[in-house]
């Protein structure tokens, strides 16, 4: 069975790097440092690795049906 492995430093760089979301002066954002986006996305990425990626498996193979 395939895994599934979230790229938390793939998004954490685009939030920090390429958007500067800290510094982007929208309210809310100002507040939005690593090291909080980094736990935040740690346990998406285990949520996304844990709950979601092993029932794409039966999603694959029973389909779409109404």
């Amino acid at each position: 069975m395939p895994s599934y492995t979230a790229p938390i430093r793939d998004i954490q760089f685009v939030l920090q790097e390429l958007l500067g979301a800290p510094d982007c002066g929208i309210a809310g954002y100002d507040e939005l440092e690593s090291d909080f986006t980094a736990a935040v996305l740690e346990e998406a990425g285990k949520v996304a690795s844990e709950v979601l990626a092993p029932i794409n498996a039966s999603g694959d193979s029973e389909g779409c049906k109404f």
